[in-house]
């Protein structure tokens, strides 16, 4: 279990557990009131949770893993957001929703890496359930007009996605390159996309000090909403 301030989270049926690149991009995803979202591949329902804690808003959560879903379901009918969150368990390509204001996914993405015998696992990190190809076509299908999505991936995957997403469109807002420390390399990016061309903002998050123990003053005031330790 993980405890958060204002929910917790139950994950011993899930294959992907809570991570802090996921926390990372629910802290920094920013939301309106009365906006619709649709959280991507929920699997413990973590990023519908933190984004409901933000502000009164519509959550669509899909999960297409049964057991996942259901464990999903515990986590939000035991929070206090439980009537801002709608979960479906079904395969995202099938749901017909439309007219979102904001898309939010932590998708699958080691494509060309090899498979873990756990089959969960295989479909909750490998491509095979959900190409990135696939994603950029359901955010061009079911983002509103003046909508945006921010998804988050390892750097070279986020790359491709670009150029996905490119292709209908879309424009990089605002960037997020995230590393352990100053001294590693950066692992992970958040990217909004608009489709409205604007001026392209980037920051960094460095999560520890030059210790790789104590965590960044940045990382703290992110998270200070959400974890216990701040």
């Amino acid at each position: 279990m993980f405890q958060f301030k204002q929910f917790r989270i139950l994950q011993d049926k899930c294959a992907m557990k809570v991570c802090t690149d996921a926390c990372i991009l629910g802290a920094h995803t920013k939301v309106n009131e009365d906006e619709r979202i649709l959280d991507i591949g929920t699997g413990t329902g973590l990023l519908s949770l933190m984004l409901a804690q933000k502000n009164e808003v519509k959550i669509e959560a899909i999960e297409i893993d049964h057991d996942a879903a259901l464990q999903a379901k515990e986590n939000i009918s035991a929070s206090p957001f439980s009537h801002k969150i709608v979960l479906h368990q079904g395969n995202i390509l099938d749901y017909p929703g439309r007219g979102y204001d904001l898309i939010i996914s932590n998708p699958p993405f080691f494509s060309n890496q090899l498979n873990s015998e756990n089959d969960k696992k295989n479909k909750a990190k490998h491509d095979e359930g959900l190409l990135l190809k696939d994603l950029s076509r359901l955010i061009h299908d079911k983002l509103s007009s003046t909508g945006r999505a921010v998804i988050l991936l390892p750097l070279f995957e986020m790359k491709s996605f670009i150029c996905e997403m490119d292709q209908y469109g879309f424009f990089v807002a605002h960037k997020l390159k995230i590393r352990h420390s100053e001294s590693k390399p950066f692992f992970r990016e958040i990217v909004t996309f608009s489709r409205k061309a604007s001026l392209k903002k980037e920051d960094i998050l460095t999560i520890y000090e030059n210790d790789n123990n104590t965590y960044s003053n940045d990382f703290e005031s992110l998270l200070r909403e959400y974890y216990i330790i701040f």
